[in-house]
């Protein structure tokens, strides 16, 4: 049975934890998207925070994945299962069969998932050409939480791998690292309360729902300056 090192178990369940908190803030994001998508009347707006949701569905997919490959990647170490194959009739090990998992295998692949989820989340929140204020969180602190949880996660399965010698170098998680640090800039701008009335995106909306209100708008500014 192989040496295990002193402080895996801790750093699997950091991993898990920042996982689970990504996982449980994503939600308050898909639920306003989903919201707004039904209460937008513009076609190619609602496309466009359509395809917000999908992306946000794909990474919840794709980060179940995740957290189950870290529990059983913890599991295997726990019970020190790995790669073991059965036995032939004279002791030794049976390949026709299958064998046991690879818990060193199953974390990288765990860095790998983590990687999509954000691939995901970039997709979400890339500004079109038509809507590019749409390219920006409706709940900035959950999904700060959700950028900044898998950052950690990252980090944390990337010290994982190295110190398992399953890696000398982890920099092809470094563009993934930087890119959460810049998405969360960008996207979770916490904006300041404003005082009440329709805010610019409503009035955006209005008008692309009935261009009678530009008009109206247009012809009440004309007076106002004269």
């Amino acid at each position: 049975m192989p040496e295990q090192l002193p402080d895996e178990g801790d750093g699997l369940r950091t991993v898990a934890a920042e996982l689970l908190t990504a996982f449980e803030n994503l939600g308050a994001e898909h639920q306003v998207l989903t919201a707004e998508e039904r209460e937008t009347t513009a076609a190619e707006r609602r496309g466009t925070v359509r395809r917000m949701i999908q992306s946000h569905t794909d990474a919840n997919r794709t980060l179940v994945h995740s957290v189950d490959r870290v529990a059983t990647v913890y599991g295997l170490r726990e019970f020190g299962i790995n790669r073991q194959m059965a036995k032939g009739v004279e002791g030794g090990d049976y390949s026709p069969l299958l064998a046991l998992g690879d818990p060193d295998e199953l974390l990288y692949e765990t860095a790998t998932y983590v990687q999509a989820v954000v691939r995901r989340l970039n997709e979400a929140y890339k500004p079109t050409k038509k809507y590019p204020n749409l390219a920006t969180a409706r709940r900035p602190q959950e999904m700060k939480k959700v950028l900044s949880s898998l950052r950690a996660a990252l980090t944390g399965l990337c010290a994982e791998l190295v110190a398992r010698d399953l890696t000398e170098d982890t920099a092809e998680f470094d563009p993934c690292i930087a890119a959460l640090g810049e998405l969360e800039g960008r996207v979770c701008r916490v904006v300041p309360a404003q005082a009440s009335g329709p805010t610019a995106e409503d009035v955006t909306a209005a008008i692309l729902a009935d261009p009678e209100i530009a008009r109206a708008a247009a012809a009440a500014l004309e007076r106002t300056a004269t």
